[in-house]
Parts: structure tokens; C-alpha cells; sequence
């Protein structure tokens, strides 16, 4: 990656003063811990969710559910945000999440809390894509690096924190306030953020909305629908998933038609895989980051609860290296590119870190050392923390100011369709291995009760579990 990338005069931001900056900031990264503070919080609550909603088979919809509307607002997002501003579009965004978190925590029924998710799903990925691209708005390219560092470590502290919240929570005061805690915090972030938010330029809605197309949200949402549900409840070859297939490439095809031939104002301009052979290979990478990223956060609880049979307090332990390294690699790399002015060694060196962590993960039984679960914990934190924000500094470094807004939600959505992907094969991988062991030691309704909820196998009779 050798090309030339944009001079630092051409990377037009506001212009703050580090006084300024330093007050502007932490409303940032308020917001961003909020948000991954309410995805992570239900991880550990989940169980208690279960039960008390009778939730069954059908509980792999909380998750999913949010996931299908997170994913989908990615690509329209940026857009949005140069048509009625980045404070406006934050501030909606926390609203969203606000009612979602009120609606998910009053909810009575399985079908009301997944419609909330669903809903608080356009906020929370609204956020993730927003908080980068108000960064890169107000920070120079030198700056940028240790900006989102510092980001990378509210992102952290959120992974970190909301499983034990969620859990405390869950368990003292009901699973209801795993979400309802949340609100007040998005309360707080959208206070300061109007108090100290500068005001900014933005297009003209009236003439810029003629370009939005809005086929993709569509698209995108019956594309995910069957690959975050083929694992338990449907199979790829039923009629259904075939057609939603067959749907979503119709209308993405013609999405990409109308984007790279008539529309206006595109959601994703053909320029940005024309930039250089640099930032195509970044957009390209964010496939495998999302794959290792969420694998790992989807593996990791299956194996310590059920290969270990670890309690989830202790499961939050042994996910704790992970998470601090997380934080402390994502502000040194930081640290790092703004120093040095480069972020490929950097990237290359998380990546090496994930391979290794990989090949010790091959390893993993039931007596697999502590020290060893440790290790590898740190050495996926600091794949983690060289991967996420340095990839992004990358891609901004190697495309336009004016395409600030469409990369960093195009980053977004490659990643998180990456990260749902994994979750599926790694759930039919998961499915197939216990459908071949378990069958005929088991009946068939309780196999069928593993192959939906492998989180429920400790709580299950299982015949000879001390062997397995």
C-alpha cells in the first residue's frame, strides 16, 4: 500500500481550538459508550429474558431483530447526516434509542420486545457510524489517530461494563432494567451534546433527498432476515429463504444501478472503490474484522459456559484481558498514528495477533489452562484495538472529504455483514457437530432444544454430560 494518499491541507474538518475540542470530545464518546453499553447488557440478561417471556426457540429474535434494523440504517445513515447535520442526526438517533430501551423494558410479550430491539436497532447503528464520521468532521488527519483511540476506549468500557450491568441488573432488579437503565444516559448525551455541539453546514433536504434511494434499507433487511435465522429456525433451502434471497439480489442490483447511474446524491458512490488499490483492500478487509470480531464475542461465552461450565460472573472474568487490552491498544495505536503517520504496520500487526490468538484457540478442552484463556484474551484485544478505528483512519486517509460521511457507514455495514455471517455458519457448524453426536443418545425434541439455545445446555438433562 504503497499509493499516495490525500494531502493533509485537503482533509477539510471545522476548525476547533484543543480547548474547544477538549469539551466538544467527551460528549463523543458519552454517546458511544451509551450505545455499546445497551448492546452488550442484554448478553448477560438474556436467560432471565428467556424465561420470563417464554421466549423457547424463537429467542435468537432479540438479537437478530436488532441486528437486521443496525445493519440496514449503515449504508443511508451517512447520507442522511450531510443532509440534516450531524448534531440533528445524533440527537435522533439517542431519541430512538430512548423509546426503543422504554419499549424493550415495558415489553409484555416475545413479539413486543423483538419489535423493540428492532426499533432500538436504527438508533444504536445510527450512533456507531455517526460518532466516527462527527470525529473526522472536527479533527484534523494528524489528530485523527488519537482521537479515536480515545473512542476505541469508550467502546471498551462499554463491552467491558454492560455484561456485568446487565447481569447485577437482572439479577437484583429484574431483566427489565437491563434496558431501561440505559435511558438516562442517552438523556444526559443528547443534553451536553446540544449544549456544546458547533453548528455546522448542511446540505439542502429539500433538493438532496432526490437522490436517497431507499430500495437498499429494503434490501439489505430481507437479505439478514434469513442469514440471522437459518441456524435454528429455517433451512437455506426452504422456499422462503430462496425467495428472500432471490429478492434481495433483484433489489440490490437494481440499488446499485440507480446509485451508479442516475442518482444525485448516492449512498455509495462508484468513486469510492476508484479511490486507489489501498482503500479497496480496506473496504474489503472490514469482511474478516467483522467475521473475527463477533465470532469471537459469539464462541467465546459457548465454550466457557458450556465446554468449562463456568458461572457467567466468572465468564465476565475471563473476558475481562480482552476487553482491557481492548481499551489500552485502541489509545496507543492512537497515539501511534497521529505520531507516526502510518497505520499499515499497525493493522498488520493486529492481524498477526488474531492469527495467533486463532491457532491457540485450536487447542481449547476442557482443561485448557486459565493462563492460557488469558493470553489469548490479550492477544484479541489487541487484534481488536489495531483492527477497528486504524482501518478506519485508513480509508479516510485514502478517499475525499465530501465522502466522509458514505465511507465510514459503508466500513459499518461491510463489518456488521461480516459479523452476521459468521454468527450463521458458526451456528450451523455448531448445530451440525451436535445434531451428528447427539442423535440417538438424546430424543429428538430435546436435540431440537440444543440445536436452538446452546446457551441452555447446562440446564438441560443431558445423559453423560461429565464425557461430552
Amino acid at each position: 500500500m504503497n499509493e499516495p494518499t490525500p494531502l493533509l491541507e485537503s482533509q477539510r474538518h471545522y476548525s476547533l481550538s484543543q480547548k474547544r475540542l477538549l469539551v466538544v470530545f467527551p460528549a463523543l464518546a458519552l454517546i458511544h459508550f451509551t450505545s455499546f453499553l445497551d448492546q452488550t447488557a442484554i448478553s448477560t440478561s438474556l436467560l432471565a429474558i428467556v424465561s420470563a417471556l417464554d421466549l423457547g426457540a424463537s429467542m435468537s429474535l432479540v438479537g437478530s431483530s436488532f441486528l437486521i434494523t443496525s445493519t440496514s440504517i449503515q449504508l443511508i445513515n451517512g447520507r442522511l447526516s450531510d443532509i440534516f447535520g450531524r448534531k440533528a442526526s445524533l440527537v435522533a438517533a439517542l431519541a430512538i434509542m430512548v423509546v426503543g430501551n422504554l419499549w424493550s423494558g415495558f415489553s409484555a410479550t416475545g413479539v413486543q420486545l423483538f419489535a423493540a430491539r428492532a426499533f432500538t436497532g436504527f438508533g444504536a447503528g445510527a450512533i456507531n457510524a455517526l460518532v466516527q464520521i462527527a470525529i473526522a468532521d472536527i479533527t484534523t488527519l494528524e489528530q485523527r489517530g488519537y482521537y479515536f483511540g480515545m473512542i476505541g476506549m469508550a467502546v471498551a468500557a462499554g463491552n467491558g461494563l454492560g455484561p456485568l450491568v446487565g447481569r447485577l441488573l437482572a439479577q437484583t432488579v429484574g431483566w427489565q432494567w437491563s434496558f431501561r437503565f440505559v435511558y438516562p444516559f442517552c438523556v444526559i448525551a443528547i443534553g451536553y451534546l446540544m449544549a456544546v455541539w458547533p453548528t455546522s453546514p448542511s446540505a439542502s433536504a429539500s433538493t438532496s433527498t432526490q437522490g436517497l434511494v431507499w430500495a437498499s434499507l429494503f434490501s439489505i433487511a430481507v437479505l439478514l432476515k434469513p442469514i440471522s435465522q437459518c441456524r435454528s429456525t429455517m433451512s437455506w433451502a426452504s422456499p422462503a429463504v430462496m425467495s428472500m434471497i432471490l429478492a434481495c439480489t433483484i433489489l440490490f442490483a437494481v440499488f446499485l444501478a440507480v446509485e451508479w447511474r442516475f442518482a444525485k446524491l448516492p449512498l455509495l458512490p462508484v468513486r469510492l472503490f476508484h479511490c486507489n488499490r489501498s482503500t479497496t483492500i480496506l473496504i474489503c478487509a472490514n469482511i474478516p474484522i467483522g467475521w473475527i470480531y463477533w465470532g469471537n464475542l459469539f464462541l467465546l461465552p459457548l465454550y466457557l459456559q458450556n465446554v468449562r461450565g463456568s458461572s457467567p460472573t466468572q465468564d465476565g472474568v475471563l473476558m475481562l484481558p480482552m476487553v482491557i487490552t481492548h481499551g489500552l491498544t485502541s489509545g496507543l495505536t492512537g497515539f501511534l498514528i497521529s505520531m507516526l503517520g502510518h497505520y499499515k504496520p499497525i493493522i498488520v500487526a493486529g492481524a498477526v495477533c488474531w492469527v495467533l490468538g486463532a491457532l491457540a484457540k485450536m487447542h481449547y478442552d476442557q482443561a485448557a489452562p486459565i493462563w492460557q484463556i488469558v493470553v489469548v484474551g490479550v492477544l484479541d484485544g489487541i487484534g481488536v484495538g489495531c483492527s477497528l478505528q486504524p482501518v478506519l483512519i485508513g480509508m479516510f486517509a485514502g478517499s475525499d472529504t465530501e465522502d466522509r460521511a458514505v465511507v465510514t457507514g459503508l466500513r459499518n455495514f461491510v463489518r456488521d455483514m461480516g459479523g452476521a455471517t459468521v454468527c450463521t455458519v458458526s451456528g450451523t457448524i455448531q448445530s451440525n457437530v451436535l445434531s451428528g453426536q447427539l442423535r440417538g443418545r438424546v430424543s429428538d425434541s430435546l436435540l431440537g432444544q440444543l440445536i436452538s439455545s446452546a446457551f441452555a445446555l447446562k440446564d438441560l438433562p443431558l445423559p453423560g454430560r461429565g464425557g461430552t
